[in-house]
């Protein structure tokens, strides 16, 4: 085995154990429930009830009178 088929291996290698990894942690939660199981949720995600304010659109009128 060379050089180039080795790293081509560790790095197939690591890509594989990544994917079995990151599939393997949406199900296993560690007590956690709801978003904050996740790896992007937690103590930065927004309570459940609060609100986002959205301001309306004001629409102009493109045609001339």
């Amino acid at each position: 085995m060379d050089l180039q088929t080795l790293i081509v291996a560790i790095t197939v290698g690591l890509a594989a154990a990544f994917v079995v990894r990151t599939f393997t942690r949406q199900f296993t939660s560690r007590g956690r429930k709801g978003c904050s199981s996740c790896a992007h949720g937690g103590s930065g995600a927004q309570q459940e009830g609060d609100l986002i304010q959205v301001e309306s659109i004001q629409v102009e009128d493109s045609v001339p009178k």
